[in-house]
C-alpha cells in the first residue's frame, strides 16, 4: 500500500489486489477482542465513584460500535476504484484517522492474545492455529498502519 495523492481533505492509496483483500478481511476482523469493564477503582465504593465507572463504560461500549460501523462504512465499493492490477483507496482525513484506530486495535489485540510478545515473530515453531493466525493478523494490521503514517509517495 502506498501513497498516491493526498488533499487537504483526502487521501488516496495504492492497493495491490492481495493488499485490498487482506485490508478488506482486516477490516472485517473489528472488533478483534472484547471490550473489558473498566474499573476505576478497587477501594473506592462511593455512589459517585460507581456513576463514574458506569458511564466510562458506556461510553467506551459507543465508542467501539461507532469504530465498527466505521470499519463497515470504509469496505463499501466506493471507496475502492480499481486502477491496472490494483485498487485506489479513497478516505477522508477522519476515516484515515479512523482507520489507524482501528487497525491499532487488532494490532494491540492480538498483541495481548499472544502474551505481548517482545518479536514480531515467534520463536516457537509448534504454534496453534490461533496463534499463528494472531501473529498474521498482528503483522498485516501493522503493515497498514505504517503505510497510512509513512506519508511519502
Amino acid at each position: 500500500m502506498k501513497l498516491v495523492k493526498q488533499s487537504a481533505t483526502s487521501w488516496q492509496y495504492g492497493l495491490d489486489a492481495n493488499e485490498a483483500n487482506l485490508l478488506t478481511l482486516l477490516l472485517k476482523e473489528f472488533p478483534f477482542t472484547d471490550l473489558d469493564p473498566v474499573n476505576m477503582s478497587k477501594t473506592d465504593q462511593e455512589p459517585e465513584a460507581k456513576e463514574r465507572e458506569k458511564l466510562l463504560n458506556e461510553s467506551l461500549v459507543a465508542h467501539r460500535n461507532e469504530l465498527k460501523q466505521s470499519a463497515e462504512s470504509l469496505l463499501v465499493p466506493k471507496k475502492f476504484k480499481a486502477q491496472g492490477n490494483g485498487m485506489v483507496m479513497t478516505v477522508s482525513s477522519e476515516e484515515r484517522e479512523l482507520l489507524l484506530q482501528i487497525l491499532n486495535d487488532i494490532r494491540v489485540g492480538c498483541w495481548n492474545a499472544l502474551g505481548r510478545p517482545e518479536k514480531r515473530e515467534p520463536e516457537i515453531t509448534n504454534l496453534s492455529a490461533k496463534e499463528n493466525r494472531n501473529y498474521g493478523l498482528m503483522n498485516v494490521a501493522g503493515f497498514f498502519e505504517h503505510s497510512l503514517i509513512k506519508t511519502e509517495k
